[in-house]
């Protein structure tokens, strides 16, 4: 028995000791990546100030990390846009995290993809630590890390996930499972190396943001250095800099769009475009309740990137949307059912919130009657020009159903930051995508399917 005592514990002390060591071993594998990140890279970010002139207060902030030894900082352009757009109002300073400051400079921006690189000025500035630019293809799931000034309530770091490129984007961007939080724009995400592979853009909550890959970046630093650009150059050129890059973009994306053979949809008395590239998001839903005398359903597809001009100036986005709109038989007399038809074809462009009066025209309409699909249309095509940038445009598509007793259908189609070439050619694929539906076919299937 005291044998049997010894043994029992004996065996005890040894399954105790195994598990401390155990756990020892644990700790000694353990390494906190965010704790070491953090501290050996923290003196490379910033906070980008935008000071009003006059006040010489602070109006914004955001974040930004130098990348270069000569004091080059990388930050989003929305982050610089007031000082861009409005130079004699604003000037940009920086901020580290021991609260020294002093002013930057602009060197180069990239509208389309959210991107600006700033330069310290100072002449007795001190070489300082700076960040290397890596490449964004990681594996999805690895861990990164990302670095700002959150809410201007001091520097932070978010560890969280690369979940690989947005999918359905016009632009590419890095999806990220960590919360970045206003004032966080324009700092870097790191790997476990301490390499930028993106740069903090935007956030959808609930632990969805987004970052700009990395490249991008590297492509704007290297076109910045074809030609050395002063402060002067830069803000003096920036609106036709700007132009130019909308009036590229568009021109792009709208012929690749364009080139496209698109998937066409039934709905309603015609078939219509339906999803005609990935780009889009589509949704349907009724517009109509119970108790109306009337049925009323609606299509829409749009695209989910939009570019960033200035705080009340946002571009890019086009949008189609389909109203199908039918009477409920001996419930609505066709006198009634035409005036609500008509008051639906009212559409509000002065409602448009992209642009503010300051930024944009007002919309000029021309109003055709056509024959299309075999059927009759009304159809009004208004476009409105940016100020600050006279090639590039809002349109706006509105054509209507006619002649039909019982039933309407409205299609609208608008394209914002267009050219007028470009606005046309969309205009003319989309209706010439506008066909009557083969009701000889529908027959056939539906007898084919009873059979």
């Amino acid at each position: 028995m005291v044998f049997k005592k010894i043994l029992f514990t004996l065996f005890l002390v040894l399954s105790l000791s195994g598990a401390a060591l155990s756990n020892d071993a644990d700790q000694s594998i353990y390494t906190d990546d965010a704790k070491r990140i953090y501290a050996k890279y923290n003196k490379t970010i910033y906070q980008i100030q935008v000071i009003d002139i006059a006040s010489n207060r602070k109006t914004s902030i955001g974040s930004g990390f130098q990348f270069t030894q000569d004091h080059v900082i990388g930050t989003n352009y929305h982050v610089v846009s007031e000082a861009v757009n409005n130079p004699k109002q604003y000037r940009i300073e920086y901020l580290t995290d021991e609260g020294k400051r002093g002013p930057l400079l602009i060197v180069a921006a990239d509208i389309i993809h959210d991107l600006a690189i700033v330069r310290k000025t100072e002449t007795d500035l001190e070489k300082t630590e700076y960040l290397n630019l890596g490449g964004s293809d990681l594996a999805k799931g690895t861990h990164i890390f990302s670095l700002g000034n959150p809410h201007d309530i001091g520097f932070t770091i978010i560890e969280g996930t690369y979940n690989g490129l947005h999918e359905k984007s016009l632009y590419k961007k890095i999806h990220f499972s960590g919360s970045l939080n206003p004032g966080m724009s324009g700092g870097p995400s790191l790997d476990k190396k301490g390499n930028v592979i993106g740069v903090n853009v935007s956030t959808a909550g609930n632990q969805i943001s987004f970052l700009v890959p990395v490249e991008k970046l590297q492509e704007l630093y290297k076109k910045s250095q074809e030609k050395t650009e002063d402060k002067k150059d830069f803000l003096s050129n920036a609106d036709s800099n700007i132009e130019k890059m909308l009036f590229d973009n568009q021109r792009e994306y709208i012929k690749n769009l364009i080139d496209k053979e698109w998937d066409l949809m039934t709905f309603g008395p015609v078939k219509l475009p339906g999803e005609v590239s990935d780009i889009f998001k589509c949704w349907g839903s009724p517009e109509h309740k119970d108790k109306d005398d009337y049925e009323h359903y609606s299509s829409t597809c749009s695209t989910q990137d939009d570019i960033y001009i200035n705080k009340t100036f946002r571009t890019g986005p086009i949008t189609y949307r389909y109203d199908h709109i039918k009477a409920k038989q001996d419930k609505i007399s066709n006198h009634r059912f035409h005036n609500f038809y008509e008051e639906l074809y009212g559409f509000p462009l002065n409602d448009y919130l992209n642009a503010g009066k300051d930024d944009v025209g007002s919309f000029k309409c021309e109003v055709k009657y056509l024959d299309n699909a075999n059927e009759k249309w009304k159809t009004s095509f208004c476009i409105r020009k940016y100020k600050k940038y006279p090639s590039i445009y809002d349109m706006h598509l509105y054509t209507a159903l006619l002649g039909q007793k019982e039933q309407g259908l409205i299609v609208s189609l608008i394209a914002q930051g267009v050219s007028q070439e470009s606005s046309t050619k969309l205009v003319k694929k989309f209706i010439s995508n506008v066909k009557p539906i083969d009701v000889k076919a529908i027959i056939k299937g539906d007898i084919e399917n009873d059979r």
